[in-house]
């Protein structure tokens, strides 16, 4: 017998049966469909997290994978919206045509969520023309038990769970994210968080533009697969760091000359975030290295939440 929820058993407890899960659901849809590709966040999953066809042709199938154990509550409702919704939104912009939007959970629905599932889900292919379908527990066990998958079932399953173990070492491996180049050093040129910069006396920003392109694409996927935990350390991070901002920025506020020292603030920052990162920054669910929360830190000068000079909000007044 399969019982999918032994993937929490390993280190990382459900949070880290969710990539798990998705890595399984890729080897059986490759065994099952052939062609099939994963697609990797950067920046967002377009609401898609594997997908058969080609985006150039149209005509593809796409899956969405949601590590939902307990059923399809309020929040799961609006999470498997949100993500067709995304996808939608996505064909249209970039014009590719979507056959099939398949919804991957490892558990059994409810008469009432099923009631639900089957309401939003012909209202919706009535809509866009789309076969949206359901792969449950069921569907996934029996996919596991066939003679072609008897690999995936041995690796993630059996007396010595080689895939299993290869890829909670890719995991734990994960502890920070690859850092993303700049694709254009102009990039971010009349951006408010590089005039703050400027303003407070500092002339080198490519720095700050990487941090802060970096910070995006984490917050663009976040965004695009609204995982509640996720948005939830990330909201944690800018408080953290808003809070880390105003205790020096007050204090150099009330110093003896705050022309002088106020700036000096945003040089304290960078140090202080490399320096926090691996303790009270510390984010095992994003995976950010010190340089995305730098970039966090961009990001909360560019809504002119915290800035480098005395005035700081005066800057965003002029850029409204």
């Amino acid at each position: 017998m399969i019982n999918l929820r032994t993937l929490e058993n390993e280190p990382g407890g459900k949070e880290g049966a969710r990539p798990l899960f998705e890595r399984m659901i890729r080897h059986l849809l490759k065994i099952k469909h052939g062609d099939v590709t994963g697609i990797r966040p950067a920046p967002g999953d377009w609401g898609i997290d594997v997908i058969k066809g080609d985006f150039t042709t149209g005509n593809t199938m796409i899956w969405q994978v949601k590590y939902f154990v307990e059923g399809i509550g309020k929040s799961q409702k609006d999470q498997i919206r949100n993500s067709f919704e995304q996808v939608i939104k996505k064909a249209k912009l970039e014009n590719f045509e979507i056959r099939v939007w398949t919804l991957c959970i490892p558990c059994l629905l409810s008469a009432k969520e099923k009631k639900w599932w089957e309401q939003w889900s012909k209202e919706k292919s009535n809509e866009t023309q789309i076969k949206i379908q359901l792969m449950d527990e069921t569907e996934i066990e029996q996919m596991l038990l066939s003679p072609d998958a008897e690999i995936v079932r041995s690796g993630f399953f059996g007396d010595n769970p080689s895939m299993l173990k290869y890829y909670l070492q890719c995991l734990k491996g994960e502890i920070e994210r690859d850092i993303q180049e700049l694709p254009d050093q102009k990039l971010y040129d009349k951006a408010l968080f590089i005039k703050k910069i400027l303003a407070a006396g500092f002339t080198e920003t490519i720095s700050a533009r990487t941090q802060f392109f970096n910070a995006e694409l984490i917050k663009a996927e976040i965004t695009d697969k609204n995982d509640e935990k996720e948005k939830a350390e990330l909201n944690s991070l800018y408080e953290k760091i808003r809070s880390m901002w105003e205790s020096r920025f007050n204090m150099a506020l009330n110093s003896s000359d705050p022309v002088k020292e106020v700036p000096k603030v945003y040089s304290e920052m960078l140090k202080a975030i490399e320096q926090s990162d691996s303790n009270i920054l510390k984010s095992p669910k994003l995976f950010a290295s010190f340089v995305h929360k730098q970039g966090f830190m961009q990001q909360l000068a560019d809504i002119c939440e915290i800035g480098w000079i005395p005035n700081f909000r005066e800057l965003g007044k002029e850029n409204d």
